[in-house]
């Protein structure tokens, strides 16, 4: 998103050093042009956004899961080892 933001600042930048060069008309379609761009860029930060939330809600999920199988794994050692031990006392 950084990246997205330098280069659209950049793009301005550049607009604004070429405006004292630039017809008033020329001026103004360059400006509507880089505003175009830096909306697109938002879009596009905005949507990143979502799909890293998205992701991360995904990732947590995975992760309840895997404890939760964790969980069970460890009652289910824990009860084979205790069968075992009576096992083997008989």
């Amino acid at each position: 998103m950084k990246t997205t933001m330098m280069k659209t600042a950049a793009m301005i930048l550049t607009v604004g050093l070429f405006a004292g060069c630039a017809t008033n008309n020329g001026l103004k379609e360059e400006v509507a042009n880089a505003q175009a761009a830096a909306d697109a860029a938002m879009k596009a930060a905005k949507e990143a956004q979502l799909d890293a939330a998205t992701a991360q809600g995904t990732a947590d999920a995975a992760l309840k899961a895997a404890n939760t199988a964790k969980d069970a794994a460890e009652a289910c050692s824990e009860r084979c080892g205790r069968m075992s031990e009576k096992a083997m006392a008989k």
